[in-house]
């Protein structure tokens, strides 16, 4: 009886290590089939610890609802404000629009500030630079967490 109980102890022992190893395998596998499957894992992107901010930046004055400042020019201020604080930007010109404190929709011309590896206070700066120099009652701006890296064509 002694033997069979052996016996016993000896085949579950080998099926639960067959088991593991079999479960160490798929995960390979599929871990490899994954990565190769993928032109992220080949770029190795990295985190971009502090993200990736997006400004929408209006160019109707505040006070009259219309635009004084001509987009143009209104980039070039926004861009001299944001050369100040951060490395790089990407800019883009939009149209929006938006419902106000009195239900009239008010539409503008928009531009549009993507910017990464930047700090909170420094986008928080550039924001209330701007804030002035537009004469604007607020900035939408959206945080992205995101991963990012620069290509060179080496990687």
């Amino acid at each position: 009886m002694k033997s069979n109980n052996k016996k016993t102890i000896v085949i579950v022992s080998l099926l639960a290590v067959n088991f593991i190893i079999s479960a160490f395998i798929v995960i390979y596998l599929f871990a490899n089939i994954g990565d190769k499957a993928g032109i992220q894992s080949a770029l190795n992107f990295k985190y971009i610890e502090n993200g990736q901010y997006v400004l929408y930046i209006g160019t109707n004055d505040k006070d009259i609802y219309e635009q004084i400042i001509p987009t143009d020019e209104a980039r070039e201020i926004v861009n001299g404000i944001c050369a100040k604080y951060v490395e790089g930007y990407t800019v883009s010109d939009a149209k929006g629009g938006w419902v106000d404190e009195n239900d009239v929709l008010t539409q503008e011309n928009t531009l549009v500030y993507t910017i990464s590896y930047a700090d909170e206070a420094d986008i928080i700066a550039i924001m209330n630079e701007v804030l002035t120099a537009l004469n604007q009652n607020s900035i939408l701006v959206e945080r992205r967490d995101i991963s990012s890296l620069f290509y060179n064509g080496k990687d």
